[in-house]
């Protein structure tokens, strides 16, 4: 699937013809079939017989039977494929939106900026908002004097809340972390550190490097492609080097991820501090309609959108979010993290989401975020909330229908009556019979057969 919206039109069903047109085809019968049998009645034979009435009543019902069904015959055809083109239309939709609402947990988040309470502040919930464009800032936290590194004290400030994790997944749960760093030496630190931490052997634990900026584009593969683990620890980190001059303002985050699986089966112990979504990538000049797709999945109820943040995205990007917001009426606060504490780095993507997804716990609503994804926007929301998707059952074809079948019973009583008035054999009126299962059979065959087709052209019409 896609971020398209599965927009397939349904069919409208067709009206039978009206009553008073069968009424008319069975008054015809019964007059055509009194007529000829009055002038066809032979001299002397007793009217009031079976034979009469069998001419007169039961064989107009059958003529009529037959010439009503053959009527309303296409009627039938029509509204059975209706019921299951529209029931193609309702499913697609609603697999569309169980893809659209695939997402990880954030159980827990750990930030370090130059600003202390960086969320709450950029919120106004507390303090003033800081403003920093431009700035090149250090961390906000003391550094540690002695033999200690910086990597080696952040790294220290970043897995130490997640260590009772790596302790109790030891034995049932897969567990991983991912260092965004451009030293391979990283490692051997957080090894040590682990040491200390984790009381038995983390070999469990599989650790791994990127050199490059981790977005919301690793979480669409964890999503779409590779397998996520029960926990996935990311850690990333810009810091300041000495003899250097900063390109950016220093940050750490931590974020620990886990799958659906692990907190189903948790059975409400574990409560995740976000959930994040399935993200919606767009180029620079369709933003707004990648925002009005992701609205339309519902991923969460769009009521409870609240806030906007930004972070590392490009000008034009930065515009057309602001305007794609307001264009699908929402009315958002919008909080720009680069303005906040100063020039962006490689850590401002997830950075953003574990902000948010603090706020998200004091009570703020779902959180819409904007980051770079290589040349585009990427957008995503962050909430606790998950919006109801209703269930549709899948549309089964109708084995027997009921024109086809009244049209087959009145044609075999037809077929019945005249072997009797030329006394045939036994073996004709099985025939009949045995003849009438085997139409019926073609019949429900032909029913799977039709679903075939509608199910061909209707997934010819879907957008993927």
């Amino acid at each position: 699937m896609k971020w398209i919206e599965p927009k397939v039109e349904e069919y409208e069903h067709l009206k039978p013809l009206p009553a008073w047109i069968s009424v008319l085809v069975f008054l015809g019968s019964f007059v055509l079939c009194f007529i000829f049998t009055v002038l066809n009645w032979k001299q002397g034979k007793p009217v009031i017989s079976a034979e009469f009435f069998v001419r007169i009543l039961l064989l107009p019902l059958l003529f009529g039977g037959v010439a009503c069904s053959v009527l309303y015959l296409p009627y039938e055809d029509w509204n059975e494929r209706v019921d299951l083109w529209n029931n193609l239309c309702l499913r697609a939709y609603e697999n569309w939106r169980w893809w659209a609402q695939e997402r990880v947990a954030i159980i827990g988040s750990v930030t370090l900026t130059p600003e202390k309470d960086l969320g709450v502040r950029m919120l106004g919930l507390e303090g003033s908002p800081p403003t920093n464009a431009g700035k090149n800032l250090p961390l906000a936290t003391e550094r540690k004097e002695g033999s200690v590194s910086r990597v080696q004290q952040v790294l220290e400030q970043l897995v130490t809340p997640f260590a009772p994790y790596m302790t109790t997944s030891a034995a049932s749960h897969t567990f991983s972390i991912v260092v965004q760093s451009e030293r391979e030496e990283d490692l051997n630190d957080l090894r040590a550190l682990l040491r200390t931490l984790v009381p038995h052997d983390f070999g469990f634990v599989q650790i791994s490097r990127a050199a490059e900026p981790l977005d919301m584009g690793r979480v669409e593969q964890w999503l779409s492609g590779d397998r996520m683990p029960d926990y996935r620890l990311v850690l990333a980190y810009q810091l300041h080097s000495t003899g250097k001059e900063p390109t950016c303002s220093e940050a750490g985050v931590a974020l620990l991820f886990a799958s659906r699986t692990v907190v189903a089966s948790s059975k409400g112990r574990l409560k995740p501090e976000a959930w994040l979504f399935r993200p919606v990538p767009a180029t620079m000049d369709s933003v707004f309609e990648a925002l009005k797709t992701m609205l339309a999945a519902q991923q969460t109820p769009n009521e409870r959108i609240k806030h906007l943040w930004l972070t590392h995205v490009p000008g034009p990007g930065k515009h057309a979010t602001l305007t794609a917001v307001k264009d699908n009426d929402l009315k958002l606060a919008a909080h720009d993290l680069d303005t906040a504490i100063g020039n962006p780095g490689p850590v401002n993507a997830l950075l953003v989401q574990a902000l948010a997804a603090q706020m998200v716990q004091h009570g703020q609503g779902t959180q819409l975020i904007a980051t770079p994804h290589k040349a585009r926007v990427m957008l995503n929301l962050l909430g606790t909330n998950v919006a109801p998707i209703q269930r549709v059952e899948e549309r089964l074809p109708s084995m027997i229908g009921i024109g086809f079948t009244c049209m087959l019973l009145c044609l075999a009583g037809l077929v019945l009556l005249m072997l009797k008035d030329v006394g045939a054999s036994a073996a004709w009126f099985i025939g009949v019979f045995a003849g009438s299962i085997v139409f019926l059979a073609v019949n429900a065959f032909g029913s799977f057969v039709r679903r075939g087709q509608v199910e061909h052209d209707f997934y010819r019409k879907l957008p993927w």
